[in-house]
């Protein structure tokens, strides 16, 4: 069954799982669910996710379906309050994954980034329980995890946007909710976890045309940031060290304490960007080192880049032709 409704005059409807061997009520629901349990099934390409290949099999799996419209993320957080409160009478091979209506204004994998945390905001934003113990609250511990109402959850999205990196592709946005208990008895220091391990990165090798993500890691171990591996990218280019969850902080009702203010020796400006400037306003400075690539991504507003030194390849996709294009500026 469905949560939300396309057209918001209606009347907004109540968020109910479907077991598996139900039918769902619309089209795109039933060519989601079909696309994603013969993707988990496919004994030639056997899924990378063997713990989601189980529980398909074993029916343990809910489904949520979320219509486009206003009501998109109150109808996740509805439908997640609902597992969480009963995911532990279904077994230790058990998700909840969520399969979202398309928008034709959430297009690309930044625009999909950008709406997968502004989701999972409004999720842990609703929670009003006690925060799950023996996991960390902040979001670069080895030991965080996206935890709402009294659970915690490993928590993975698909995109229609992915197309090297197979294992996160599917063609309709998904998200999927693992709680945590489902890793219980499964860490790396066992031989039931190893061996787990093993077999999940042996099919990602076959299964994806980019090589596993260098965020790929263990939940505890030193170093690991479970956060990255929720939104894989569609390369291997790894996430910077300073880069930070959008989860990291609640910025609403905060309070700023003040700037630390320091004096020091006025530097000058070199003349090829004071030529730059602005009457009013700023200019962002950008080193990259070479080699450095950027993945696909839209600005909201139009921006003038200048190339100060060195050389620089573009790529952009043009709507109107639906062709790529590609220009590399020579060194001034």
């Amino acid at each position: 069954m469905s949560t939300g409704t396309t057209d918001d005059a209606h009347e907004h409807l109540d968020t109910a799982l479907l077991i598996p061997g139900s039918t769902p009520d619309e089209d795109w629901e039933k060519r989601a669910l079909a696309e994603f349990e013969q993707r988990m099934l496919d004994a030639e390409e056997p899924f990378p996710c063997i713990f989601g290949v189980d529980a398909v099999r074993r029916g343990t799996l809910r489904y949520a379906f979320v219509r486009r419209g206003r009501h998109r993320a109150s109808d996740l957080v509805a439908a997640l309050r609902e597992y969480a409160d009963g995911c532990a009478g279904l077994g230790r091979r058990t998700s909840l994954v969520t399969f979202f209506e398309h928008d034709a204004e959430i297009r690309g994998l930044p625009a999909h980034w950008a709406e997968f945390w502004r989701l999972l905001r409004t999720v842990r934003d609703a929670d009003e329980q006690p925060w799950p113990a023996g996991i960390d609250q902040d979001t670069e511990s080895p030991t965080w995890e996206f935890s709402c109402f009294g659970k915690s959850f490993f928590v993975v999205a698909n995109t229609p946007a992915h197309e090297l990196r197979r294992s996160r592709h599917l063609s309709h946005f998904a998200i999927t909710f693992q709680p945590r208990f489902v890793f219980d008895g499964l860490s790396a220091d066992t031989t039931a976890g190893r061996n787990a391990r093993s077999i999940i990165r042996e099919r990602l090798d076959r299964y994806d045309r980019v090589a596993p993500h260098s965020g790929l890691g263990d939940f505890g171990e030193p170093g690991n940031r479970e956060w990255i591996q929720y939104f894989l990218p569609d390369t291997d280019r790894g996430i910077p060290a300073e880069q930070r969850c959008p989860l990291s902080a609640r910025t609403e009702g905060t309070t700023m304490t003040g700037p630390a203010i320091t004096d020091s020796e006025a530097l000058p400006l070199p003349g090829e960007l004071e030529s730059l400037l602005p009457d009013q306003g700023a200019v962002e400075l950008q080193h990259d080192g070479p080699g450095k690539t950027f993945s696909w991504h839209e600005h909201s507003v139009d921006e003038r880049l200048y190339l100060i030194r060195g050389e620089l390849t573009l790529f952009w996709h043009d709507p109107a032709t639906a062709t790529t294009s590609g220009a590399a500026h020579p060194a001034r």
